[in-house]
């Protein structure tokens, strides 16, 4: 039997649960599957931008004479598109201008970890759980723990899952592999029945009410509205099977989503580029999307990244891995459309990287407290 369904830290919390206690099947795992997870009135989606995004051409610091000077080929130009306290959109993101002047667009400026490893997987590991030192349950697995009427929550990409993993719930993938399998329930239920071995017997509970919880998903999930018009991309597919979860009544109150390839060491001008239509296509094929779903419960989009890159260019064309950088937030449930201060370019840390002055930590009890 594959253990396809539930996350690793899932599984391995299942071994460490029924090596230490009796054997007991825990709350959201039982016959009430299909009523415990009702519509509740707020989804967070959390889109990962892997590889670490450059928040300064992201939005960029227009007329900072600092900012010119130390990215000649790089620095963005009068093709940008100008928001406000002297900061300018990337134009690939030109899509999103109009859901700034429509105040569901907003920027968490300068996130980011104080002098933050450069290593891709400990700084993933630093913004999945939320700590400096990357270890422990991911920070949406904390935040939703213990909460009755939810019984999982869903990673629409498996490189998305590690914020999700280590809780109370199920944490969950669901993407094209588990749409087109079939779980074998009766299969499991007989080893439960036949085993003799209590770790053994554990997991397969864990398997069994994973692929439960995903069959009930899936059998809930509408078509999508008429002439909705979505991108090929593996993030567009990402954000249609989101909006059929949103649309079905029964969605997770967390999903997570990933996009890859934002580590733009040389040739970043068109490299870039291509992320960011993406990104924006992805987002505005999103937002169309929540317009046209009606009864559908308030949602917001936060967009990360681990870390932002340095001030100054490479001699490739490119940038290296840095420190600040900056997020993004759409929705129902925006705050104020600047949130912290753009780290200032003079003062460097001594590395020569952007000053952060809004931690992740406090980025998410941020976004939390708009639940």
């Amino acid at each position: 039997m594959s253990y396809t369904n539930i996350s690793r830290r899932t599984f391995l919390s299942g071994i460490a649960t029924s090596a230490a206690a009796a054997i007991t099947v825990p709350r959201c795992f039982g016959s009430n599957l299909d009523t415990a997870q009702n519509q509740h009135n707020h989804i967070l989606v959390l889109l990962q931008l892997q590889g670490g995004n450059d928040g300064l051409n992201t939005l960029a610091p227009i007329d900072d004479p600092i900012y010119r000077r130390a990215r000649p080929n790089l620095a963005l130009g009068s093709e940008a598109i100008e928001l406000d306290r002297g900061l300018a959109l990337h134009p690939a993101l030109a899509p999103l201008a109009k859901l700034w002047k429509e105040k569901r667009l907003a920027f968490a400026l300068g996130v980011g970890w104080a002098q933050p490893q450069r290593s891709h997987f400990k700084a993933q590991d630093q913004w999945a759980t939320g700590t400096n030192s990357g270890e422990g349950t991911g920070w949406l697995a904390r935040a939703y723990a213990h909460r009755a009427k939810f019984n999982s929550l869903v990673a629409l990409d498996p490189s998305s899952i590690a914020p999700i993993e280590g809780g109370s719930l199920l944490a969950l993938q669901l993407g094209p592999a588990q749409m087109r399998g079939n779980s074998k329930f009766r299969q499991m239920n007989n080893l439960i029945n036949t085993t003799t071995s209590p770790v053994l017997k554990r997991l397969i509970e864990l398997e069994l009410a994973g692929a439960q919880e995903l069959d009930r998903l899936k059998q809930a999930l509408p078509s999508l509205p008429v002439g909705l018009d979505l991108p090929r991309s593996s993030l567009g597919q990402q954000v249609k099977l989101a909006l059929r979860l949103i649309g079905s009544g029964v969605c997770p109150p967390v999903l997570t989503l990933a996009h890859k390839g934002y580590d733009t060491h040389a040739n970043q001008k068109n490299r870039h580029n291509r992320q960011l239509s993406q990104l924006a296509a992805g987002l505005t094929a999103f937002e169309a999307g929540l317009q046209q779903l009606t009864n559908r419960p308030d949602v917001t989009i936060l967009a990360v990244s681990e870390f932002g890159r340095r001030l100054k260019e490479n001699g490739s064309r490119g940038t290296d891995h840095g420190s600040a950088s900056v997020a993004l937030l759409l929705g129902d449930r925006v705050p104020a459309q600047f949130l912290g201060n753009y780290p200032n370019l003079e003062m460097l840390d001594a590395r020569g990287d952007l000053q952060p002055n809004i931690t992740p930590p406090e980025l998410y009890e941020k976004v939390l407290s708009l639940r």
